[in-house]
């Protein structure tokens, strides 16, 4: 079957919208069913078995030695802005709320930019190297936080960096303590 000359570019045209739809389509289903895996397996985990390399203290820290205070674990990265964003919320929210612990972990990141992002910036936050945490878990995005309850389980997860939605639930946490 031949395709006449003038009718063409028109069947190009339509071809380029049904692949670009295509590839729209499929991304997003990707990045949906990322997420509920994600919080399928996030569910599963032990958190009071979980433990992360320190930055700031010679020792490891293990979630369970934070017991009796709900947790927030923030995976970020030094070059993004979106995570910058969520220190500075975290920062005056831990302000109000000092029984939240933070656990601000680090993800692919080299270890010299993130030592000079914590010494720049005082945050009340324990930083760790969350990367290996970080793929195991097959977090979909960057920055995303886990909520801990104070007995160590798994309360919520928020991916991305909408303040307003952190908020309500880390209320809602705060609320159940």
């Amino acid at each position: 079957m031949r395709i006449d000359p003038k009718y063409f570019n028109l069947f190009i045209g339509i071809c380029a919208v049904f692949t670009v739809i295509i590839i729209i389509f499929s991304t997003i289903l990707y990045s949906h069913n990322q997420t509920v895996d994600f919080q399928n397996n996030v569910k599963e985990v032990s958190f009071d078995l979980i433990s992360f390399q320190s930055y700031s203290e010679p020792d490891s820290i293990r979630l369970s030695s934070l017991n009796d205070r709900p947790i927030i674990i923030h995976f970020w990265s030094t070059w993004s802005d979106k995570s910058h964003e969520i220190h500075k919320f975290l920062q005056e929210y831990k302000h109000q709320h000092p029984d939240l612990s933070v656990i601000a972990a680090a993800v692919r990141d080299a270890d010299d930019l993130i030592l000079q992002y914590i010494h720049e910036h005082s945050y009340n936050f324990h930083f760790v190297n969350g990367t290996e945490f970080y793929q195991s878990m097959q977090i979909p995005g960057m920055p995303s936080q886990i909520l801990i309850t104070s007995n160590g389980s798994y309360y919520d997860s928020n991916i991305g960096n909408d303040i307003t939605e952190l908020r309500v639930k880390l209320d809602a946490l705060l609320d159940e303590e």
